[in-house]
């Protein structure tokens, strides 16, 4: 005669199953979150986080010239003049 497992005698090793799998991942959440504060890096007292800023600062000279046909000031950079349309001479 074959003996048939009813649902509630697999209930007690399902149970455990599924505890010890919880067990595992609450475990696991708590070591990574261990790890991340230990390797996070320091912030200022504030609260705030201490971003480092590197500023440089640039230089440049703006040179004006002035248009042989209309008199108008325009930057050196342009090659014709923004106002007349004339061409820079060399």
């Amino acid at each position: 005669m074959k003996h048939l497992l009813s649902p509630f005698d697999l209930f007690p090793s399902m149970f455990t199953f599924f505890f010890i799998l919880f067990f595992i991942i609450i475990v696991l959440g708590v070591a990574i979150n261990f790890y991340r504060a230990l390797h996070k890096p320091a912030q200022s007292s504030s609260g705030e986080s201490a971003a480092i800023v590197k500023e440089r600062e640039i230089i440049r000279e703006i040179v004006k010239i002035r248009c042989p046909y209309c008199n108008n000031l325009y930057d050196e950079k342009y090659d014709k003049c923004p106002h007349c349309g004339g061409k820079r001479n060399p």
